[in-house]
C-alpha cells in the first residue's frame, strides 16, 4: 500500500497561535476524564465498512471505530509522517486514528508535537477523528511530554498503547498520567495485530493492572480477535470444520497454541497446501471466550476501565473463532452458545437422531464434551454407524452415570461431533432398540471454550 510523507520543520509560523490555545484545551481534556459508562470501540481493517454495517455495529452498542493510518518518525530532528490512504468509513459512528511512533521519543524530540499535529490537521481537514490512539513499542524521556503537548495542540484525547510490562516502569506511568488514560493489550491470540499480548500471563485482570490503580488513570483494554496458526495462513484463518474430520487430521490437545491438528490427508487450508503428516496449530477468540473476558472487565473496580477495544472487524465468514456474523450478534444479547435442536425419527425399533445447531455460535474443540447421547431403560440396543458424528461409542447407564464399552450388553450409545460449527446439522447413525416399546432417554451436551457446557434431555 503506498504511503504519504509529510518532512515538516520542528517549528511552524502557526506554532505561537496554538500555544496561545493550549491552556483551553488542556481544560478540556481534563473535564473529560469525568467518569463515563464503559464503551466498545471496533478497530476496522484497511477495507474499512459500508453504511449498512455500520448501522448494524451502532444497532448493537459499538461507540467508535478505529482507522489505522501510518506512522510518525522523530528520529534525526525533522519530524516525518507517513500516512496510509484513509479507508472508506461510512455511517453514523465517530471514527478514531491510530499512528504508531516507533522510536523512543527523547526529550530533545518534545516540541516535535505542534509540527506533527500541523501535517496530520491538514490531512484531515473538515474530518477530524474522535480521537488519537499512539502505538509506542519504546518509550523515552520525552514520551510523555510529546503525549502532553499533542493532546494540547489537537484538542483531541490522545490514547497510548502501553503493554503490561510497559505500564510497570516510571516512564510507562508518566505517559498514562500525561494522557489521562491508557489502552493496555490484555486478551487475544494475534500479537501481530495488538502489540503486548505477548506480555499475557494468567493472573487476573487486576493484578495486571495493580501498577495503574493508584495513578488516577482510565484503562482501556484490547482485545485481538483475530486467530492466530503456526505456520501462518494468509488473512483470517478460515472454520477448522475440515480439520476435525478424523480422516482428514488428528486433533492434540498439546500444543504451541491452543490446539493442533496432526494432518492424514495433502490438503489446502487457509489458502495454503499442507502435506500428510504436517502440524497445524491455531489459537482463536470465539463468543464465549469473548464473553469470558468481557465479564472479567466488568467486575474489575480499579483501576477504573473506560470500556474495551476489538482489535479487529472480522470479515464474513465461516472463520476460524469469530465471523462478523457472529460478533455483531454477540454484542447485540445473543449466544455464546449454539441454540441446539433435537429431533427424534422412531420406525419401530429403529431410531435416529438429528442434532442441529440453529445459531452462529460454535462449540469448543474437544474430543469428549460434545455428544449426543442414547439410553434405553432395559434390554440392549446396537449401533454401529456413526451418521454425521465423528466418532460412535456404546456404553452403559446401569449405575445412573455413562461408562463407555460395558462388560455385558450397552444400554446406551454416545454419538461425540469433535467440533459443532455454526449452522452444522448433524444425523446418528441407525440405533436398533431392544423391542418396539422400548423407552428411550437422548441427552446431549456441548462444551464451550470457556470452559461452560449446555445441556439437554429428550424422554
Amino acid at each position: 500500500m503506498k504511503l504519504r510523507r509529510f518532512h515538516l520543520a520542528v517549528l511552524l509560523a502557526g506554532v505561537p497561535v496554538l500555544a496561545a490555545c493550549s491552556d483551553q484545551k488542556l481544560g478540556q481534556l481534563s473535564a473529560d476524564v469525568a467518569p463515563t459508562p464503559r464503551r466498545t470501540t471496533v478497530w476496522l481493517t484497511g477495507e474499512g465498512i459500508d453504511a449498512e454495517t455500520a448501522g448494524r455495529l451502532a444497532a448493537v452498542g459499538v461507540d467508535q471505530l478505529v482507522v489505522r493510518r501510518g506512522a510518525i518518525r522523530l528520529s534525526g530532528g525533522v519530524p516525518v509522517v507517513q500516512l496510509l490512504p484513509s479507508p472508506p468509513v461510512d455511517g453514523p459512528i465517530p471514527t478514531a486514528v491510530m499512528l504508531e511512533i516507533p522510536q523512543p521519543i527523547s526529550k530533545d524530540d518534545g516540541d516535535a508535537a505542534d509540527a506533527v499535529w500541523a501535517a496530520l490537521e491538514s490531512d484531515f481537514g473538515q474530518r477530524l477523528p474522535s480521537e488519537i490512539i499512539l502505538d509506542l513499542p519504546e518509550l523515552g524521556e520525552g514520551t510523555a511530554g510529546f503525549v502532553s503537548r499533542f493532546a494540547q495542540q489537537s484538542g483531541l484525547a490522545v490514547i497510548p498503547i502501553l503493554r503490561v510490562s510497559q505500564i510497570e516502569t516510571r516512564l510507562g506511568q508518566a505517559v498514562a498520567k500525561a494522557a489521562h488514560r491508557c489502552l493496555v493489550p490484555l486478551f487475544g491470540p494475534q500479537i501481530a495485530d495488538l502489540r503486548g499480548l505477548e506480555d499475557l500471563d494468567n493472573q487476573p485482570l487486576s493484578v495486571r493492572l495493580a501498577a495503574l490503580r493508584d495513578l488516577g488513570v482510565r484503562v482501556r483494554v484490547g482485545l485481538s480477535l483475530r486467530p492466530r496458526t503456526e505456520p501462518e495462513v494468509g488473512g483470517w484463518a478460515e472454520d477448522v470444520d475440515v480439520l476435525t474430520d478424523e480422516a482428514t487430521a488428528e486433533v492434540k490437545r498439546a500444543s504451541t497454541l491452543d490446539r493442533s491438528f496432526v494432518t492424514n490427508r495433502s490438503l489446502t487450508w487457509g489458502g495454503r497446501s499442507f502435506g500428510a503428516g504436517q502440524t497445524i496449530a491455531v489459537a482463536w477468540m470465539d463468543a464465549a471466550r469473548l464473553g469470558f473476558d468481557l465479564t472479567e472487565c466488568h467486575r474489575t473496580i480499579l483501576p477504573e476501565l473506560e470500556g474495551w477495544d476489538l482489535v479487529s472487524l472480522p470479515p464474513v465468514g465461516p472463520n476460524l473463532g469469530l465471523d462478523r456474523e457472529e460478533l455483531i450478534r454477540y454484542l447485540g444479547g445473543e449466544g455464546p452458545a449454539p441454540k441446539i435442536e433435537i429431533q427424534l425419527d422412531r420406525s419401530g425399533r429403529e431410531l435416529t437422531v438429528r442434532f442441529a445447531n440453529a445459531s452462529v455460535f460454535r462449540s469448543a474443540i474437544t474430543g469428549f464434551g460434545n455428544w449426543v447421547q442414547v439410553e434405553v431403560a432395559s434390554g440392549a440396543l446396537v449401533a454401529t454407524s456413526r451418521g454425521g458424528f465423528d466418532r460412535v461409542i456404546l456404553g452403559s447407564m446401569g449405575q445412573g452415570e455413562w461408562s463407555p464399552s460395558p462388560s455385558g450388553g450397552p444400554d446406551a450409545v454416545r454419538f461425540v461431533e469433535t467440533y459443532l460449527a455454526p449452522g452444522e446439522d448433524l444425523r446418528t447413525g441407525s440405533i436398533r432398540l431392544p423391542s418396539t416399546r422400548s423407552k428411550v432417554t437422548v441427552r446431549w451436551q456441548v462444551q464451550l471454550s470457556d470452559g461452560s457446557a449446555i445441556t439437554g434431555v429428550v424422554e
